[in-house]
């Protein structure tokens, strides 16, 4: 199921693998094509194929039809109180129909008066001819303030609701103020936009008296990735000091640092940074100088189980890009730079470097030597260095460029 939606609604929706669309994990709509050929069941058919557009909460399914595809686009918008739009484009060279299983919804114009024919489908479905790389539009009323049973849009409010490519946009005009990284590993970038967007989407949990410390780590991780995109600190600081709290406490117990525990420290310093807790920030910082170092991770913890899907993916991906010793330097890829990156130029922007700091810097290739191009956004006075690269450089500038010796895999 992906998950469609507006950021802060109070409900909550998702389309199945293909395109059956689900609010409040009730099923709401299903769709059918008649092509020229036969009626095509989408939960049926062997040519399915979906995708998030641009890794944004706009979900595309296609089903192969003579000529071309059936192309079904759903996403959430707040107009109304908020809404959910079905579109269904013909790619195709060839007219065909598209019928809903139920009547109880916006549409752009009247349904077909001669309703089914040729296929089994529940009482109250009904029929729209779709022309040859024309659209038909469907909207669902989902916000508090309406009543979907006595409230319908009309043909010219639909019309007047965003296209999918408009709402595209403002996902990832809202992403565009948090880090953003253009790497060889090409799934970072979409790692990054899909998983913040499941932030956005999802209803922030409050913080439990669990023991259980990984539940408290995701907490913080959630609540910086919010006041990274846009949320006032103000609203989560009680809560990230007790959470902070728990974290600590729990790293002094065991006299370590996961790396995960490190992102989520890391993440709650930044709120009370940029929420004005100075004195919160000074007792934060105070403890975290005395903190034993991370350990980091290969690769695989991308894709392995315990983080895939989660915002996780968010804290692991900046860890290899960026960290904080406990001396307060910067290490830009703390891991290193893999030997599959060797001769590929990349760069990285508004990384969390430091509960103060935002670091962006690129590398472009000289020969077998990267130069490094960087800018450090914070208080003047901090370090930063490479030193899984070449142990020999560091700089207390805020922007600069060299030429570092040589890298490590």
């Amino acid at each position: 199921m992906r998950a469609v939606g507006v950021r802060g609604a109070a409900w909550s929706a998702g389309v199945s693998a293909w395109g059956d669309l689900f609010v409040e994990d009730q099923e709401r709509l299903r769709w059918f094509i008649a092509a020229d050929d036969r009626w095509y069941r989408p939960s049926r058919e062997t040519t399915v194929r979906q995708r998030e557009v641009s890794g944004v909460p706009v979900i595309e399914t296609r089903i192969k039809v003579p000529g071309g595809d059936a192309v079904q686009r759903v996403y959430g918008v707040a107009n109304f109180g908020g809404a959910i739009v079905v579109e269904i484009y013909n790619d195709s060279s060839l007219p065909f129909a598209v019928a809903f299983d139920r009547g109880d919804i916006s549409t752009m114009r009247e349904p077909s008066p001669t309703g089914v024919q040729g296929i089994d489908l529940p009482a109250g479905s009904v029929v729209f001819p779709v022309g040859h790389h024309a659209t038909m539009r469907a909207a669902i009323l989902v916000g508090a303030g309406f009543d979907a049973a006595n409230r319908r849009l009309t043909a010219q409010e639909i019309e007047s609701l965003p296209s999918f490519e408009q709402v595209e946009r403002g996902w990832l005009g809202a992403l565009q103020i948090s880090s953003r990284v253009d790497v060889p590993n090409l799934s970072w970038s979409s790692v990054l936009t899909s998983q913040r967007c499941k932030v956005l989407l999802s209803n922030s949990a409050e913080l439990a008296e669990s023991s259980d410390i990984s539940l408290v780590v995701d907490l913080l991780l959630d609540r910086a990735e919010r006041v990274r995109l846009g949320d006032k600190p103000a609203q989560w600081v009680d809560e990230v000091a007790v959470a902070t709290e728990r974290i600590l406490k729990q790293c002094a117990k065991t006299q370590s640092v996961q790396w995960f525990e490190e992102r989520a420290l890391l993440g709650a310093g930044m709120v009370l940074n940029r929420a004005g807790e100075s004195r919160g920030l000074q007792d934060f910082v105070s403890v975290w100088s005395r903190l034993a170092e991370a350990g980091r991770i290969s690769d695989l913890a991308l894709a392995s189980p315990e983080i895939a899907g989660t915002v996780r993916q968010i804290a692991w991906i900046e860890s290899q890009l960026v960290a904080q010793r406990r001396d307060g330097v910067i290490e830009i890829c703390p891991c290193g730079i893999d030997k599959s990156w060797l001769g590929v130029n990349f760069e990285c922007h508004k990384l969390l470097a430091s509960p103060e700091h935002l670091i962006s810097y690129a590398v472009r290739w000289h020969g077998e030597k990267p130069a490094l191009l960087w800018e450090i956004d914070g208080p003047v006075g901090t370090k930063v260095a490479a030193s899984a690269i070449d142990r020999t450089f560091s700089s207390t500038e805020m922007r600069g460029e060299t030429l570092l010796s040589g890298f490590t895999s």
